[in-house]
């Protein structure tokens, strides 16, 4: 009987467990959407403001995609500072998909393209 009351316990147990881990994803705070036209290496992308509401990634999409070459390019994202040099959170590449630097903190960021041809995206989508 005791083997019987343990295998149950063990499975409504298992099952408690699994109901945590399917809870959905943290939403985004904001997010923008635009496109790219004629990018050179340098140019960057319109600023926004993360408040650090959630603990959401911020994430740069790209589709319809014409790197003019390349099979990907790459994406530095940085955040502003006033009166001081802004401040790298690293580079990603992008091959016409999701380029995602986590979560961030509270700051004013922009992405830059770094590369050196020419960049054409129809759709770019920043989640913060």
């Amino acid at each position: 009987m005791n083997a019987k009351l343990n295998r149950v316990g063990v499975v409504i147990a298992a099952a408690a467990a699994a109901t945590f881990t399917l809870a959905p994803p943290a939403s985004a705070e904001g997010s923008w959407s635009s496109y790219i036209s004629n990018w050179r290496g340098g140019d960057e992308s319109r600023r926004w403001t993360d408040n650090h509401s959630d603990g959401a990634s911020t994430t740069v999409s790209f589709s319809g995609c014409d790197f003019h070459g390349p099979s990907s390019v790459t994406l530095e994202l940085d955040h502003v500072r006033d009166l001081l040099p802004d401040v790298s959170h690293g580079q990603r590449s992008n091959s016409c998909n999701t380029s995602s630097w986590g979560e961030v903190g509270k700051a004013q960021f922009y992405f830059i393209y770094i590369g050196s041809t020419r960049l054409d995206v129809s759709s770019v989508t920043t989640r913060y």
